[in-house]
């Protein structure tokens, strides 16, 4: 009997030993499964996982490149990027602004480290409860981490490492910094990142004035940028924009009464873009002013404010005169496209630049971009290099059949008319635009003299030194053609063409501002000056004659290439000097739109409107003074023959004899 207890004793001995064994060895096997569980579950969590920048990159991390436009006074006219404002400090804003955003967002913001247990199991239970999501758990630091460092992807491992950032964050910045961080960079819905951009956007001012209210109509933006749109969804707007107020008062931060008020005090919207111009219209300007600004600060800054010269009234009015014209003669006269260019005469800065009729369906900039010939327009280079030459307006020359160069270079050009008209000054073969003058001025000054001058003026183009550059065979561009023009009203002196005044970012610090330079001296002033008068004498009796501006001079040139490929005007008073081109993108040729015609249509109705309320001034050249009465026979003369030629040029176009003499080129 003791013996079989004995061996009973030892077999439970054995018995338990073997449960002990298998005990520690599922032990074991646990605590190794969940070791390598762990440390393999550690490793995919923060597989990926971004480092978090420092304080300073933290602040321009995925700041996207923007750009604002001003106009000439400073008012907004347009904007391509995100909106960011410029960065406040919660010193800087009134203490309901962070408080709306923490009430709706994250109520214990300054007790957590970055991770609200307590808040994410509020949400698992209510989440639970309800069979859907109907409450986050995520802190306002989380919200910024996946902002800022992480990806918006769904996944618990995108989760994970929010939290783990969002904890690191914490240790890195104070809680006050975090929080300037996350009102300066929150998304706010319609590319507006910040309480600064969306009180500028919404209310037309800075976050610093805002009402109670209006902060709390910004701190339902971010649970659903689009649902709770005070624009597009004023109800659901106001809604959560009450239940903010609500919570603001249950936490103690404003009274009942506080609450009750401004529920009373609509949000009223003020947009911010009611002065902004469409990229139909300022796209051509935009893509011009955001190319000059890099070449001006580089490509480091990224959110510029673009002080530019442009008018915006006087930008509208130019897509406006020339669409008038090309949608009204688009059938009958093949004509498509058109570009106006219009400058301020005495400073060189651009009022307006239309380089086509719809930004939106081509980006391609005829008043920058495109090389177009001149045509006769360009016969007042022609007669600039002249008077350097030892001519004078008064210089004979005989309007006949004409032969220019031999052999394989010899040239015969042909005037408009196809008719001939004797002796005549240089003063009238401008005003007429007569060929075989022009071409005999050209060939005897030489045109390598033609394109240095036109160099000094301002074509910035390649010019072919042939003899054909005399009738503008030569392609240049619309801008230069004005900038041009421009030298001969201000008396020889030469202002570049100019479209910014200066550069900030959006925190203020001034990147650029433009010096006022000297104007260059390229051409001798007598003969800037009797220029103009030629000029003048085009448009008061000459083939310019439709664009007379009333009593305020005008001086100017009409051009038309051959085939009527291109019709250009290009006129100045003492206000603008202003260019218009039409033509075809394809260079098809137009029915018959002469320079005359067209271009001096939209051209006039445009300056009508730029002029009006301004004061006339004359041009800087006054009348020549004339004594001798063979001359004055002979400008009677010519002035008659121009009515002549007036009148044949308006039958052939189908106008009445006496509208204008606006045809030759």
């Amino acid at each position: 009997m003791e013996t079989y207890r004995a061996d009973l004793g030892a077999d439970n001995d054995n018995s338990g030993k073997k449960k002990r064994r298998w005990l520690w060895t599922v032990l074991l096997v646990l605590l190794v499964a969940g070791l390598t569980g762990y440390f393999q579950g550690k490793r995919y969590l923060l597989d990926g996982l971004p480092e978090l920048p420092n304080k300073q990159v933290m602040w321009e991390l995925n700041i996207e490149p923007n750009i604002t436009l001003l106009d000439k006074t400073g008012r907004i006219i347009g904007h391509r990027g995100p909106f960011y404002g410029k960065p406040l400090k919660l010193s800087e804003m009134p203490a309901w602004v962070p408080d709306a955003f923490l009430a709706i967002e994250d109520q214990r913001f300054w007790e957590h480290p970055g991770i609200d247990r307590r808040a994410i199991f509020r949400a698992l239970m209510e989440n639970t409860k309800a069979g859907r999501k109907v409450q986050g758990g995520s802190t306002l630091t989380q919200q910024l981490v996946k902002n800022m460092v992480l990806t918006r992807e769904k996944t618990y491992k995108r989760k994970f490492q929010e939290m783990w950032l969002a904890y690191q964050m914490e240790q890195v910045l104070s809680k006050q910094e975090i929080l300037e961080l996350y009102l300066n960079r929150v998304d706010l819905g319609n590319r507006a990142f910040g309480v600064e951009a969306a009180a500028q956007r919404l209310f037309a001012k800075s976050a610093r004035d805002l009402t109670l209210m209006e902060a709390a109509v910004l701190a339902a933006l971010p649970k659903a940028t689009g649902t709770y749109d005070p624009v597009k969804n004023p109800n659901a707007s106001m809604d959560r924009a009450r239940l903010v107020l609500q919570s603001m008062m249950v936490q103690g931060k404003i009274s009942p009464q506080e609450m009750h008020e401004a529920e009373q005090d609509a949000a009223v919207l003020h947009l911010g873009q009611d002065t902004y111009l469409d990229e139909q219209n300022l796209g051509y300007v935009f893509d011009l002013v955001s190319e000059r600004a890099r070449q001006l600060i580089g490509t480091g800054a990224q959110d510029l404010v673009v002080q530019t010269t442009i008018d915006a009234e006087l930008q509208t009015t130019a897509l406006k005169s020339i669409t008038k014209v090309v949608t009204k003669y688009k059938k009958s006269r093949r004509v498509s496209e058109a570009a106006l260019v219009s400058i301020e005469t005495e400073t060189g800065a651009v009022r307006a630049l239309v380089g086509g009729l719809d930004y939106n369906k081509s980006k391609f900039n005829r008043a920058t971009q495109a090389l177009r010939q001149p045509g006769s327009s360009f016969k007042a280079l022609v007669y600039a290099a002249a008077l350097e030459a030892g001519f004078t307006p008064g210089t004979v020359r005989i309007d006949q059949p004409t032969t220019i160069g031999s052999g394989e270079h010899e040239w015969a050009p042909q005037n408009y008319t196809r008719r001939f008209r004797g002796p005549m000054t240089i003063r009238e073969a401008l005003k007429l635009s007569i060929n075989t003058v022009a071409a005999q001025v050209g060939a005897e000054v030489g045109p390598n003299k033609i394109v240095e001058l036109s160099r000094r003026l301002g074509v910035t183009t390649k010019l072919g030194a042939h003899y054909s550059i005399a009738l503008g065979a030569s392609e240049v561009h619309l801008i230069d053609m004005a900038a041009v023009f421009m030298v001969f009203a201000n008396e020889g002196a030469k202002r570049t063409p100019f479209l910014i005044e200066s550069i900030r970012d959006t925190a203020g610090t001034q990147l650029y501002t433009r010096r006022n330079h000297r104007p260059e001296r390229v051409y001798a002033l007598p003969y800037a000056r009797q220029m103009t008068s030629m000029l003048r004498d085009v448009v008061e009796s000459g083939t310019g004659y439709a664009a007379k501006l009333g009593n305020r001079q005008a001086a100017g040139k009409t051009g038309t290439s051959q085939d009527f490929r291109d019709a250009w005007f290009i006129g100045f008073t003492a206000d603008y000097t202003t260019a218009v081109w039409m033509g075809n993108d394809d260079n098809s040729p137009m029915r018959k739109v002469t320079g005359g015609l067209l271009p001096v249509d939209a051209w006039k109705d445009f300056m009508l409107k730029a002029h009006k309320n301004k004061k006339r001034r004359p041009l800087k050249a006054p009348k020549p003074i004339i004594t001798d009465e063979e001359t004055k026979t002979l400008i009677v003369f010519y002035e008659g023959l121009t009515a002549s030629l007036t009148k044949e040029r308006n039958l052939a176009n189908g106008q009445v004899a006496n509208a204008a003499a606006s045809g030759a080129n």
